[in-house]
């Protein structure tokens, strides 16, 4: 009787281990894996969005006359381009992209009508972000380019002129990763393009106009590389 239930005791105990061991096994394989993105490469994207601004017209040849101000808005979309460097938890890079807008104005002063318009914008910036986790939080600034067209027209007198308007932007947005090699963003830039002097005949002299516009945009990016699992634990 005593060796009965001394080997009962005995094949329990074994039992007992290989579940435990199987156990352990198996918690090991089911373990989540801890994902570390890298920002490092090229990416592609899109994105769609909101501009605002304004347009301050004025007269260096008769300084008395005043100034007369519009303000104009209206949606855009476009597409970027860029690469980025990572370096711990700082990521440096270079971006370039195109904006197709929509951004008119009219004002009426005296009879008179003054109109705005920018069709496309453009810009090459340097980026500088901190990572947190799986956003990147960055601030941005560099050039800008835009097409402007200024019209002044009174009765059946038009004086009409177009150029692409350069100057300068900065900006600031957020960035996450929310799936391998895919990224979406949230981004706010100023652009300044400064005054640019107009010469129209029908009005009597030269007209100077200083433009800002703002933007808020919305946007994916297809990242080469990244962001994607650098590290994992267990």
């Amino acid at each position: 009787m005593r060796r009965l239930v001394i080997a009962l005791l005995a094949s329990t105990a074994l039992v007992g281990t290989a579940s435990a061991a199987d156990l352990a096994r198996k918690s090991i394989v089911s373990a989540p894996v801890v994902m570390a993105p890298n920002w490092t490469g090229f990416y592609v994207g899109g994105f769609i969005g909101y501009g605002w601004g304004s347009n301050d017209w004025s007269s260096p040849e008769f300084p008395g006359w005043g100034s007369v101000g519009n303000d104009f808005d209206g949606f855009l979309g476009g597409a970027q381009i860029g690469y980025d460097y990572q370096f711990n938890n700082v990521v440096i890079g270079i971006q370039a992209d195109i904006t197709g807008a929509s951004l008119e104005s009219k004002s009426v002063y005296l009879d008179e009508y003054y109109r705005n318009e920018a069709s496309w914008i453009a810009t090459v910036t340097g980026r500088l972000g901190f990572v947190a986790d799986r956003a990147l939080f960055y601030i941005k600034g560099g050039a800008a380019w835009a097409d402007h067209e200024s019209s002044w027209y009174w009765d059946v007198l038009t004086d009409n002129s177009s150029s692409t308007r350069s100057g300068w932007t900065l900006g600031a947005g957020i960035e996450y990763a929310f799936a391998p090699n895919w990224t979406m963003f949230l981004e706010y830039d100023y652009y300044d393009f400064g005054d640019k002097n107009y010469y129209f005949p029908n009005w009597g002299g030269t007209l100077k106009v200083d433009t800002d516009v703002s933007a808020v945009k919305i946007g994916v990016n297809y990242r080469f590389g990244g962001p994607s699992a650098v590290s994992a634990r267990y």
